[in-house]
């Protein structure tokens, strides 16, 4: 992903393993995660989790870098591959909770649990992002 090293990842229980198959036809989701990340949340004891301190600092949330992809391999052979990335994943969180807040109080929603994706415009809402550090690409429609 844009010149990163490559990163050792391993199956991991992300949420888009049960909303994506909400509204979109897949015979399989899997979720993975970078090896550090799964590492940490396999020592995280109730023991452990009391000794957390509160949050990162104000300058560790802006040095702060993330990074989603997202790859999908149609039926027919056909590939696409979706980016999303920016930085303070804490207060990223916050605007995404009071945009999402904001926009079903403004356009309502379909009743019933939801996927974001069946909530919102996807496209709509990562433009929206851009004003707050998120940039975001597709890329494929490519014959694999």
């Amino acid at each position: 992903m844009d010149g990163s090293a490559p990163t050792a990842v391993v199956r991991f229980p992300l949420p888009a393993v049960v909303t994506v198959p909400r509204h979109v036809p897949t015979r399989h989701v899997e979720g993975l995660a970078s090896q550090g990340v799964y590492e940490l949340f396999a020592r995280l004891s109730p023991e452990l989790a009391e000794q957390v301190p509160e949050g990162p600092t104000a300058a560790q949330r802006q040095a702060m870098r993330w990074a989603f992809a997202v790859e999908v391999l149609g039926a027919g052979g056909r590939s696409a591959r979706g980016e999303v990335r920016g930085s303070d994943a804490y207060g990223t969180t916050a605007v995404i909770a009071v945009e999402a807040a904001r926009r079903l109080a403004a356009d309502g929603a379909p009743a019933g649990v939801l996927a974001p994706a069946q909530a919102f415009d996807a496209a709509g809402f990562l433009d929206f992002l851009g004003d707050h550090g998120v940039s975001w690409s597709v890329s494929g429609a490519r014959q694999v």
